[in-house]
């Protein structure tokens, strides 16, 4: 992102903006459509014939109700709030999709590669992420020099351990320090439990080419880019170059940010979209597009949490460059 960019308040992100702007300009013309509407209703009403006026009849046009001033304005005014929302699409569109290839350049971009199938998503990291739960009373760290190290609170049990195809649990009351090394190349996991099995703390590492199937996570306050395909050849090892059915089209939805892009059978390099998440929760995934009979099944969710050692601050979104379009 460009490093001028100002982080507004979520009220003035480009949706909210756009809504608004939309909204406003749909209540105008609903108030004078409607208006219009009633006044014709109640003059033309039959049995009611304007004064001074000759009779209408059915197929005729009497010259003297003809207004050309009227009509020029009833073109030309539509016609102008036509285009001035039109602009106002535009101006989104360039901001939401145009910085896409400035984003693939951008270090502290996080990258997910979007897989669509018959019918699921799968996803892979192109980018690490480490991630923790904030404010439950608990902590984890995990490192290269001491190994595992838990700080746990009031509550907790025990602690379920992965790290690549190992699993552990400890006993909290009388261990909460492990000697194996924090591996940034597989994927790492601690939940801490109470004595019911609950979780009460999570703390994970996802590494790149990291794979999750239907759910995805997501960390907050950074530029998130998805690379979108439709069976991907490179990552499906049964997929024949000859075969005739090559994927099917898909559309990747994140219904939260308002985004939705494409996944196209066979387009080299797939598609792209970013999205910009403030606020930690979970959040619906669907496609958007008739993809065959389980289409409405093909839905997940996506997680968007706290990188490690850091909180989601609400001042992050997409947001317009031009302050004049919140005026």
């Amino acid at each position: 992102m460009g490093a001028s960019r100002e982080l507004w308040p979520d009220e003035y992100t480009v949706f909210n903006i756009l809504y608004d702007k939309f909204l406003f300009w749909s209540i105008i013309v609903g108030l004078f459509t409607f208006a219009w509407l009633i006044i014709a209703i109640l003059r033309y009403r039959e049995g009611i014939e304007p004064v001074g006026k000759e009779e209408i009849k059915v197929g005729t046009f009497p010259k003297e109700r003809h207004h050309f001033d009227l009509e020029l304005a009833w073109f030309v005014g539509p016609t102008i709030l036509v285009i001035w929302v039109t602009i106002l699409a535009f101006g989104s569109m360039n901001i939401v999709w145009g910085e896409v290839a400035e984003l693939q350049e951008d270090e502290d971009a996080f990258t997910v590669e979007v897989n669509g199938l018959q019918w699921y998503w799968d996803f892979y990291y192109q980018d690490a992420l480490t991630w923790e739960d904030v404010e439950t009373g608990h902590n984890v760290t995990w490192d290269t020099t001491s190994g595992l190290s838990i700080d746990a609170g009031e509550g907790a049990a025990t602690a379920a351990i992965t790290w690549g195809s190992n699993t552990e649990s400890l006993d909290l009351s009388n261990q909460t320090t492990m000697g194996e090394l924090f591996n940034e190349m597989i994927f790492q996991s601690v939940d801490i439990l109470d004595a019911e099995g609950n979780v009460l703390h999570r703390w994970q590492h996802l590494p790149v080419e990291h794979k999750m199937s239907g759910d995805l996570i997501i960390p907050c306050d950074t530029n998130v880019l998805f690379n979108i395909h439709s069976m991907n050849p490179e990552r499906e090892s049964n997929f024949d170059a000859t075969n005739t059915y090559q994927g099917v089209q898909h559309a990747f939805w994140l219904q939260e940010w308002g985004m939705k892009e494409d996944a196209v059978p066979g387009l080299e390099g797939g598609t792209w979209m970013y999205v910009q998440p403030n606020e930690a929760g979970t959040f619906p995934i669907r496609c958007a597009e008739y993809c065959g009979k389980e289409h409405s099944l093909m839905k997940g969710q996506v997680e968007v949490v706290a990188k490690e050692g850091m909180t989601c601050d609400a001042d992050f979104g997409i947001y317009f460059d031009n302050k004049e379009l919140r005026e």
